[in-house]
Parts: structure tokens; sequence; C-alpha cells
């Protein structure tokens, strides 16, 4: 689907001032947690797995017990907070604007993507030598890669919203 700059500028702009002027409920701390539950399962799945199959160091395995949880931490709290951004619009708001229909279909592809990469991560690391690291490695690459190239994607968007969400605190201002 082909936007304007100025389309989006005009929908940050009402984005904006619904989120200035937003009545929506503030979501549970554990609400924007659902989204990082599965990836995280998955991998903690491979991760208990891993001792059973192939080769295995306990102290490596330890190690990277403590690194995951760190890095599962970490993704948590960063990708928890941009969920609780859009907690502030009214549902109908994601079926108005077409910028938050195509940002909500690039979240849901790259999201897929990081968990296929898991996935293919975790049966690598049973079915290779590398077992734990493969596991560890490529999770953390894949995330760091993927996070990358969405932040890319949608980088085009941005400077308009920017512009758009400066003319709606001027609005909102005067």
């Amino acid at each position: 689907m082909k936007v304007r700059y100025d389309e989006i500028q005009q929908e940050f702009k009402e984005i904006s001032l619904m989120m200035v002027n937003s009545k929506e409920e503030i979501p549970s701390l554990l609400l924007g947690g659902k989204f990082i539950f599965i990836p995280a399962l998955i991998y903690f799945i491979f991760f208990l797995i891993c001792p059973f199959f192939g080769w295995f160091d306990n102290n490596l395995w330890q190690g990277a017990g403590i690194f995951s949880l760190a890095f599962w931490f970490f993704i948590s709290v960063f990708l928890y907070s941009y969920s609780m951004i859009f907690s502030m619009l009214p549902k109908h708001a994601f079926k108005k604007f077409i910028i938050l229909g195509i940002l909500t279909k690039k979240v849901r592809v790259y999201y897929f993507l990081w968990i296929a990469s898991i996935i293919v991560a975790g049966l690598l690391s049973i079915f290779t030598v590398y077992n734990i690291l493969i596991l560890s490695i490529a999770t953390l690459i894949s995330t760091v890669v993927l996070g990358l190239i969405f932040n890319l994607d949608i980088s085009r968007y941005q400077i308009a919203g920017l512009f758009g969400a400066i003319s709606a605190a001027k609005e909102k201002v005067m």
C-alpha cells in the first residue's frame, strides 16, 4: 500500500491528539508481557532440552542461562515500553488510520520472523554439536539484526510522524 508523507503527518497529528485526550484505562503491568512470553517460552524450552542432546558442558550451560535471563529481561522491558504506547488508543483507531494498519502488519511480520529464528536456533542447538552456544548466540544475533532491520523499515514513517506530533502539540498549546 502506498501512502504519502502528508497523509502520515496528518494521521500522526490525529493520533497524537487522541493520545493526549485519551480516556483509556491504564493497562495492567502484565498486559504487555504476553507478547514476549511466547518467544521466551520457546527459547527456554530449547534451553532446558539442550542438556539431554549431544555434547554438553554444565558450566557453559549455566553461563548461558545467566546470560539468557539478562537478555530476556532487557528485551522484555524494551518491547513492553513500545507496546504500552499504543494502549492509549481506542480499539477503533487501528481500523481508522492507515499508518497504524501498516505498523501493525510490520510488527506481526517481524514478530513471526523472530519466533521462527528462535525455533531454528533451538533445533540447531539440539541437532548440532554446538548445543547451547548456537541457541544463545543465534538468538542474540537474530534479535539484534531483526531489530535493526525493523528500525530501518519503520524509519521511513518516523520523520513525517514527528512533524505530525509537533503540529498536534502546537494545536494543543494554542
